[in-house]
């Protein structure tokens, strides 16, 4: 027998869940970046957590009644995850590339949180909400930070940030001055004090010919000498070294806007000067190979305008490749740049470098021409050569092995050149020994320093009497074979301390030898970039003051750096201050403790007559192992365990405070019983167990610190006698409990007893089963609580004593609080929500759209939803539970709207916006104020415009008219900018009429925000006259996009504050109307009656009439003198002839006198300015002679001009 019905048949198809976070952007050593300028960079993961799976079910039925049904089971994953980007503080984030897409920061879906590396910044309040024990600052690291959401896949998007750098101030606000990189790039490697010749002039160069550079995004570890050596190809100079400074030379020889080059020949070169080479030339003429004469330059550079890709320009000089054909150089990559428009001057100013700088000069000069650097100009003549007086430029200066100058230089074009600074044949040259002797060194230092700063390395510094050129150094293990290890050319910053100072003490007082000591800041004392070494203690200073006699006093000390010990230090104690002129000896651990014998042999200020190594002192060193400090606060105590069978396993257990030194590597343990040889006990940075350690047996153990260089401190022992501890526990220490997505509890080891486990408990009923919050062999737990208060009792555990007393800690967890920053912003195909930070405590929010609930540990989420209007509300949540909802906001999820409709009423707004921008000036305005009501009327020609406002109440109402429309306007919050404030809003253009409001919203073809309305929703063009007849609408509320067409008859319209509304009368309240024109008989504001008015200020020259504005008479006109202007002048016999009517008016009589006389003595000086009777303006000075006070003997000096206010009401 058959069935009627089969009974369907239900599958499940369930996709594999991805178990682990995958990481594609970390890793390890990376270089932490600095950006200089505006970049791009991807960043590298620093840290990740809670990667989560989420499921996501999807239910059909099929068949006939639905019989079988089928489910697919889906994942989607998030992951809490920081990108490091750069070295902070950074100015900012611009745009975000996500994947494909690209956003300008913030923006709700890059679901990442900026932190731009500030110190002292907090850290992640994500992460110490959640995991409080991995939360750290990231002191002076930029980066971003964030819960995303990766969708289906297991792997994070592919990041790229728009990083706004530091100098941003020294350019066009984006990229950076070349001049200032430079000097931040030196800086950068403890060089801040270099003198740099020739800086304010390269800056104004860069500046006028607006070559700007950021730092390039492919940028990594480069020697500062290769970042310095590029910027300066890029910008056409010379960047070199010259005695103890740094100078700049652009090669530009034409003026660019205000700056100009510099073109000062420094000397004549003629036959006389000349050294002949081996073959008696003079001069070594190269020119180069056609072939080589390059008339295309082609330049890769980084396009910020499209996404910063990289892209070429080339510049081609046309005249040469007309001539010679296409001669293209290979490609010149200059990432440094950033816009087109500089890619392109660099390419032409590289095509004419490589075509016309053909010439190149070679030549030989004595050392009276030693002041000759790089970047100066000379001439050169010779008649064989066929040379006269041509102009080249240095490009290189070396010493030849016979000690004279082998010079290299360029030709110029003709130009306008400064004659010859120097004249070198005037007089014959006085005789220059440059084989006069070599001084000796006079001071030697030779010390050690802390890993941090020098690792396995002997520093070495000296000071000799002027005429020193540098010296060799040399060392022998035996004081007998010695070997050149080097030289040294600077002299060190160093001397002695000029009095002793205390281990607190904040100043020292210091004689140095030779140099200067010049101050710095105080983060560079806190970075150590005024490093100086003091008998073992290494500090730094932030200010220094100078004294007579080479003495200087260092104030604001940072003491006790790098892991040493702030110590008190007596006068003449050696001071070395620690930079790049100390020479540096690296040495093996196996020569620790040996001695080694150092000599250096002087050369003379010519860098020749060096000394021989019969002839100088030999100095000893003995090798030591450098200075690591201990640990500290070191503790033993023992811990048992109970392994099965009754047998008891004891741990010795060492705690300690690992140093504060970078070099840090780890603490090695070792241990031993009696005199036996040590044994490894393993290694840890705060505490280290030794396992399988016996009762009774007493041991002896050493931690021992270890840093990156293999370097060991010389350790601390202490011992410990393994027993049985039966006594009763103490109660524990430290008992502490903090929330997040639990509660958790910390304290501190019980060590008067042995502990197999500790109790925490919502009672004192030990052993119960009720009140029990958990138990843990350790001094941690994690649990949940159920109450917002309460108290939680903690017992420790003996298995002989049983439980100690308690510790006890009392919680009372506030609900939490009721965001305040809520912002809901609804698109084409969801809504936005984001609010402040997650407090401290909170696991995230819930975000309520109509009733349901949406959790995120964010503080901000993205909801796909259909469109529509929603409520959407946000409320904080915790363990507990949620703290207070925030009020409804209404959302509208919108749909595709008719892009006619919407240009139609854009351009409306647009005309009347931009006529409501143009009034912001004071042009033909009137103002009052009174009682904190402020009224101000605008009235030109094309626009009126009337404004009152309530300061009181921060309230107020605009009408503006334009020919091509009427605007009213309420607003509030005065001042604001956001957009924001507007309340109320009617706008009549000929696109048609709008009213704006929180309310309502009514065009004139009935436009809905939402013109496509599901959900119980009405759709657009479904209800017209036809087909809708209601005698008695009412109980209508709703939010109501556009009325369009037909009449309203009704009572009140007003919005939701009631600040603005129309009654059945017509009466109008709480509007501002903006834009058009308004036809009345009169306008009144506050029951007084509005005046046509025209308020002006002229500037009449002494002597004429005041004018009268147009459209007005004398008599509608007010005059008031509001100031002068009168500059003294030496008048010609012409102007004091052509203006001889105006110094001969001199009225007495003045209607309003702005100024009068200073005084009426006799000779007395003074200004008169005012207007006379017959609105006749008067500004002059003048001396009377006569004495008397009617202005006798009067006699004009100056006249100038009068600012004259006229009020014009039309009556």
């Amino acid at each position: 027998m058959g069935f009627l019905f089969n009974r369907g048949r239900n599958t499940t198809n369930r996709a594999d869940m991805i178990s682990d976070f995958m990481i594609n952007t970390a890793s390890y050593g990376e270089v932490v970046p600095e950006v200089l300028g505006t970049t791009r960079l991807s960043g590298n993961i620093i840290y990740y957590d809670d990667f989560t799976p989420h499921e996501h079910k999807t239910t059909t039925r099929t068949g006939k009644g639905g019989g079988s049904k089928h489910t697919e089971i889906t994942y989607t994953y998030t992951v809490a995850c920081a990108i490091g980007l750069c070295e902070g503080p950074i100015q900012g984030i611009g745009k975000v590339w996500r994947d494909k897409e690209i956003y300008d920061y913030p923006n709700e879906k890059i679901e990442l949180t900026a932190y731009k590396g500030d110190y002292g910044q907090a850290p992640w309040p994500y992460v110490i909400s959640k995991h409080p024990e991995k939360a750290l600052p990231y002191s002076g690291l930029a980066y971003m930070a964030g819960v995303v959401d990766l969708g289906e896949r297991g792997s994070l998007p592919q990041y790229n940030f728009e990083i706004k750098g530091k100098l941003l101030e020294t350019g066009d606000g984006v990229d950076v001055n070349p001049a200032d990189y430079i000097v931040h790039v030196l800086k950068s490697i403890g060089i801040d004090d270099v003198n740099i010749d020739g800086l304010e002039h390269y800056r104004e160069y860069c500046k006028a010919a607006d070559i700007l550079i950021s730092t390039p995004p492919d940028s990594r570890s480069s020697k500062a000498q290769t970042v310095i050596n590029d910027i300066a190809e890029i910008t056409n100079s010379l960047v070199f070294w010259s005695t103890d400074r740094l100078k700049i030379v652009p090669l530009a020889d034409k003026p660019i806007g205000t700056w100009s080059p510099y073109n000062q020949i420094q000397y004549n070169l003629t036959a006389d000067d000349l050294i002949p080479a081996s073959d008696g030339q003079l001069v070594i003429y190269k020119r180069k190979d056609s072939s080589e004469s390059y008339n295309q330059a082609t330049v890769e550079f980084i396009n910020r305008s499209n996404g910063y890709e990289k892209e070429t320009v080339a510049f081609e000089i046309v005249a040469d490749v007309q001539k010679n054909g296409l001669k293209p150089a290979s490609k010149k990559s200059a990432h440094y740049l950033y816009t087109k428009a500089r890619a392109q001057y660099y390419a032409e100013q590289l095509a004419m470098k490589r075509l016309y700088a053909k010439n190149q000069y070679t030549f030989r000069l004595d050392w009276a021409f030693c002041r000759l650097e790089p970047g100066d100009l000379v001439t050169l003549t010779d008649e064989l050569c066929g040379l006269n007086k041509q102009i080249v430029v240095i490009t290189s200066v070396s010493e030849a092995a016979d000690g004279q100058l082998e010079i290299t230089a360029e030709g110029k074009p003709p130009g306008t050149y400064a004659p010859a600074k120097y004249n070198v044949h005037e007089n014959e040259r006085p005789f220059i020994d440059y084989n006069q002797a070599a001084p000796n060194v006079n001071d030697v230092a030779i010390f050690q320093t802390v890993g941090d700063v020098g690792g396995n390395q002997i520093f070495v510094g000296v000071n000799a009497p002027s005429g020193w050129g540098g010296c060799s150094v040399w060392v022998s293990d035996n004081g007998e074979n010695y070997r050149r290890i080097g030289s040294i050319t600077q002299q060190a910053r160093m001397g002695k301390l000029k009095y002793g100072f205390a281990q607190n003490g904040d100043f020292c007082n210091v004689i140095i030898n030779q140099g200067v000591l010049k101050s710095g800041t105080h983060v560079d004392a806190e970075r150590a970039n005024t490093l100086c070494w003091i008998n073992g203690e290494a500090l730094s200073y932030e200010t220094v003051e100078t004294h007579p006699d080479n003495w200087y006093t260092l104030r604001g000390l940072v003491r006790g750096q790098y892991g040493t010990n702030a110590i008190n230090h007596g006068a003449n104690e050696r001071f070395v201050r620690v930079d790049e002129a100390l020479f540096h000896y690296p040495y093996r651990k196996e020569d620790i403790n040996k001695t080694v014998y150092l000599k250096f042999t002087s050369l003379n200020l010519f860098g020749s007559n060096e000394q021989g190594l019969d002839e100088v002192q030999e100095y000893t060193y003995k090798i030591v192992p450098y200075y690591i400090p201990e640990v500290n606060n070191l503790t033993l105590f023992t811990k048992y365990y109970k392994i099965g069978n009754g047998v008891l396993s004891f741990d010795v257990v060492a705690q300690f405070d690992i140093p504060q030194i970078n070099s840090f590597d780890t603490v090695e343990l070792w241990y031993r019983e009696g005199n036996a040889a040590w044994k490894y006990g393993g290694n840890g940075n705060g505490q280290i167990s030794i396992s399988g350690c016996e009762l009774g047996h007493t041991y002896e153990v050493k931690a021992i610190v270890k840093d990156v260089h293999g370097n060991t401190s010389q350790g601390i022992t202490k011992s410990i006698t393994v027993a049985m501890k039966t006594e009763v526990p103490n109660a524990p220490q430290g008992f502490s409990i903090s929330f997040s997505d639990m509660a958790h509890f910390n304290w501190l080891e019980v060590r008067n007893a042995d502990i197999d486990f500790y109790e925490l408990r919502l009672d004192l009923k030990v052993g119960q089963t009720d009140g029990l919050i958990g138990r843990s062999n350790n001094t941690t737990y994690s649990g949940v609580l159920k109450n917002r208060s309460g108290k939680v009792y903690l017992h420790a555990h003996n298995p002989s004593k049983g439980y100690g007393a308690p510790s006890e800690v009392t919680y009372n967890v506030p609900i939490p609080k009721k965001p305040s920053q809520v912002q809901a912003v609804g698109s084409m195909n969801g809504i936005g929500v984001s609010t402040e930070s997650i407090p401290v405590g909170c696991k995230g929010m819930n975000v309520y759209v109509d009733s349901k609930v949406y959790f995120t540990p964010n503080n901000v989420i993205s909801i796909p939803l259909d469109a529509g209007v929603y409520s959407v509300s946000v409320a904080f949540t915790d363990i507990f539970g949620e703290g207070p909802r925030t009020d409804a906001i209404n959302v509208t999820v919108k749909a595709k709207i008719d892009k006619a409709l919407l240009d139609l009423e854009s351009l409306g707004l647009d005309d009347m916006d931009k006529a409501v921008k143009a009034l912001q000036g004071e042009m033909g305005t009137v103002k009052t104020n009174v009682n904190g009501l402020s009224s101000k009327i605008i009235d030109q020609a094309n626009a009126y415009q009337r404004s009152l406002s309530d300061l009181n109440k921060n309230v107020t109402s605009q009408i503006t008219q334009i020919s091509q429309g009427v605007e009213l306007k309420v607003t509030q919050a005065i001042g604001k900018l956001d957009g924001k404030e507007l309340i109320s809003r009617i706008n009549l253009t000929p696109a048609g009429t709008r009213i704006d409001g929180k309310l309502l919203h009514v065009t004139g073809q009935a436009l809905f925000d939402d013109n496509i309305i599901t959900n119980k929703m009405l759709q657009a063009n479904s209800v017209t006259a036809r087909n809708m007849q209601v005698d008695s609408l009412s109980t209508i509320s709703a939010n109501i996009g556009s009325l369009r067409g037909g009449d309203i008859t009704g009572t009140t319209f007003k919005n939701e504050n009631n600040t603005f509304r129309i009654d059945k009368n017509g009466n109008i309240f709480g509007a501002n109307i903006t834009g058009s024109r308004i036809d009345a008989q009169s306008i009144y504001q506050a029951g007084f009656e509005v005046k046509n008015l025209d308020i002006q200020v002229f500037q009449v020259r002494h002597g004429d009439y005041c004018p009268v504005p147009k459209g007005y008479n004398r008599a509608d006109c007010t005059f008031i003198p509001v100031g002068y202007n009168i500059q003294k002048k030496n008048w010609s016999r012409e102007e004091l002839k052509a203006n001889e009517g105006r110094f001969n008016y001199r009225p007495t009589d003045f209607k309003i006198q702005f100024s009068k006389f200073l005084s009426h003595k006799s000779y007395d000086h003074g200004v008169n300015a005012g207007i006379e009777n017959n609105d006749r303006c008067a500004a002059y000075s003048a001396t009377i002679t006569g004495g008397d006070t009617n202005y006798g003997n009067m006699v004009v000096t100056n006249i100038g001009e009068l600012f004259v206010l006229c009020i014009a009401i039309r009556r």
